[in-house]
């Protein structure tokens, strides 16, 4: 064969190839491939309840993302099963798709499926967006920081979402974007921003490049607008759009909001902090009880624990104290047990319904929380890596010293360690073969076994 011939042969193969590539593209992802049958979703959807009725969607516009407010088995349970709303209950398929904190993806409904998790929604005049989208769940809460795991595999699930559905990234939202509600104490119109989840959804954590740098229906004047809400997602742009003026028409500017019964103008931001970093579950005077509770301010499964430690559910504390007069300082607990506050510590059980963010919010992962688990193991809150399967019975101390290890001599007794203090309550002990304990349940300190540990709080 001449050198002619052969190169002639291979430029058609070339050819043949690039085309054949060219075939694969074109060709759609079903629902059998990759995402329906995928080794890294657990399909959860036996639980679904059987109440529910699937119907397929005509249209699929939009990805979704949420924030569960809840653990994780709370999370799947609500999710396929549904929730309690005022007298009523739904019937569940809330979300299509829901991530743990390590990661973990459940599937709770077929994607091509309408699920009810929208709510009462609008992006861009068209309303009911749970009949044009494809939902997700993070597990956890809005005001904490979503983990690398549930980015990572966050990224997978849109990428496959984005070809099977043709989603651009602009389309790609969270609730509190879409959401809105009636007029009600401190919006006197249909606005914006009812529900607070996934506002700390980072969108350049998945590489997202594309968003929409204003809100459509505040700018047509079909929603009013809730400045917490566009201080997190569209304030940047207007602040860009003033330095290049011929943008400044996608912006809308009004920032008039209705904060604990009072009008204010611009006033979410103090001494320079963003209020993106501000967001938190205790109420101060940037940080009211609607920003961290959305529509669910007034719920009765929202709780409002002061500073004196009066408890009070979100149907109770507008007439007993006044939504004016929180004080601050309080703490808000969203779909959390009623007796938790009950519970001081130092020990805290982590269980199905208690998790180690209802026991230390933002602390849980600290490296001065540590975690007494059933085996035996103590493990800090910066190396746990496995949330969301931390074993039941499980025992959590928040605000300790790396402990100190017992011995029979001078200085490392518990007195010499603790000095008075060694017999208190907030002073915890691990003991081989009795486990972790407190101060004041000790029965004998002469005679510790080896290996005994004593942990002291940390200086406030």
């Amino acid at each position: 064969m001449t050198n002619k011939r052969f190169l002639g042969w291979v430029g058609i193969l070339i050819f043949f190839m690039a085309f054949l590539v060219e075939i694969v593209k074109a060709i759609p992802v079903t629902n059998n491939y990759t995402l329906e049958n995928s080794k890294f979703i657990i399909n959860y959807q036996d639980y679904l309840n059987k109440k529910f009725v699937k119907i397929e969607r005509k249209k699929t516009l939009y990805i979704i993302i949420h924030t569960s407010e809840a653990g994780l088995i709370s999370t799947l349970n609500t999710l396929s099963n549904g929730k309690n709303v005022g007298k009523y209950r739904t019937i569940g398929g809330h979300a299509h798709y829901v991530i743990a904190r390590d990661g973990q993806v459940y599937r709770i409904l077929n994607h091509r499926y309408r699920a009810d998790h929208a709510g009462l929604s609008m992006w861009n005049g068209l309303e009911d967006i749970s009949s044009y989208s494809v939902s997700i769940e993070m597990v956890g809460y809005h005001y904490d920081s979503l983990t690398p795991e549930q980015y990572k595999s966050l990224g997978v699930i849109i990428k496959v979402l984005q070809r099977l559905y043709k989603i651009s990234d602009r389309n790609i939202l969270t609730h509190s974007q879409v959401s809105y509600g009636k007029p009600n104490l401190w919006h006197k119109r249909p606005s914006r921003g009812r529900k607070r989840c996934a506002i700390n959804f980072d969108r350049e954590q998945i590489g997202l490049v594309d968003s929409w740098t204003f809100d459509p229906d505040v700018k047509a004047g079909r929603l009013a607008q809730d400045t917490y809400i566009y201080n997190v997602f569209y304030k940047k742009y207007y602040n860009l759009a003033k330095q290049i003026p011929d943008k400044a028409t996608d912006i809308t500017t009004d920032d008039t909001q209705i904060v604990q019964g009072k009008e204010q103008t611009e006033g979410m931001e103090s001494n320079g902090v963003p209020i993106e970093e501000k967001i938190s579950n205790i109420i101060s005077k940037e940080n009211t009880a609607w920003n961290i509770a959305g529509e669910d301010y007034d719920d009765s499964t929202t709780f409002y624990v002061t500073p004196d430690n009066r408890i009070f559910n979100g149907e109770e504390i507008g007439k007993s104290i006044g939504w004016a007069k929180i004080p601050t300082g309080t703490k808000v607990l969203l779909n959390q047990p009623l007796d938790l506050e009950e519970k001081k510590g130092p020990l805290f059980l982590i269980s199905k319904d208690y998790t180690a963010w209802s026991y230390a919010g933002k602390n849980y992962s600290d490296a001065n929380t540590y975690y007494f688990l059933p085996d035996g193991n103590i493990i800090t809150g910066d190396k746990m890596k496995d949330w969301d399967n931390i074993p039941d019975g499980t025992y959590m101390i928040i605000g300790y010293k790396e402990p100190f290890t017992i011995r029979p001599v001078k200085g490392q007794t518990p007195w010499g360690l603790a000095g008075r203090n060694h017999k208190k309550k907030d002073t915890v002990y691990y003991i081989p073969g009795q486990g972790v304990i407190t101060g004041d349940k000790v029965k004998d300190f002469s005679n510790l076994p080896p290996g005994s540990l004593l942990f002291l709080r940390c200086k406030k």
